[in-house]
């Protein structure tokens, strides 16, 4: 039998993730249980310059639930990613436990030293009304391996524990 997943956990920051493909790494965390970032990067290098096949980053923050609207929020994600022209193609809501998440998927074409590379991506949001924190998961993708770990992605999102 062979394993794809294990369970990543950071007791510091109250975050578990159960299902992470056991091909991404934790490279850097920054913050606390209020606000940080979490970067996760694949074993696999693409090439010299743009580094790991894969990478995912874990965002959050305290948001008053007064002052959240989750659409609004889904927007703003939507919009700050057009501004680095990330061409949005697809949106989905789900649940996670009673939490509502919004997956949307994008891609674009970066130049970094004179090479184009075309990333794909999958972004996910929701807010945690135990925690009182807005999450939000973010993984770019080299476009040849985007099906491959597309499956892998979404199941590990799928089972985050934000308390």
């Amino acid at each position: 039998m062979e394993f794809s997943y294990y369970v990543y956990e950071n007791k510091n920051l109250n975050i578990n993730i159960n299902r992470m493909p056991i091909w991404f790494n934790e490279v850097q965390v920054d913050g606390d249980e209020s606000e940080g970032t979490i970067t996760l990067h694949s074993q696999n290098e693409y090439d010299e310059v743009w580094g790991a096949n894969a990478k995912m980053e874990i965002t959050w923050e305290k948001k008053d639930r007064l002052d959240f609207f989750h659409y609004k929020e889904v927007q703003r994600s939507i919009d700050m990613y057009n501004a680095i022209k990330m061409v949005i193609t697809k949106k989905e809501e789900d649940w996670i436990r009673s939490h509502e998440i919004t997956f949307w998927y994008g891609h674009r074409k970066k130049i970094i030293r004179r090479k184009f590379y075309q990333e794909n991506t999958i972004h996910g949001i929701f807010y945690c009304d135990i925690s009182g924190r807005l999450i939000s998961l973010h993984t770019a993708i080299i476009q040849e391996y985007f099906e491959n770990f597309k499956p892998y992605i979404l199941e590990s999102y799928k089972s985050f524990q934000c308390h």
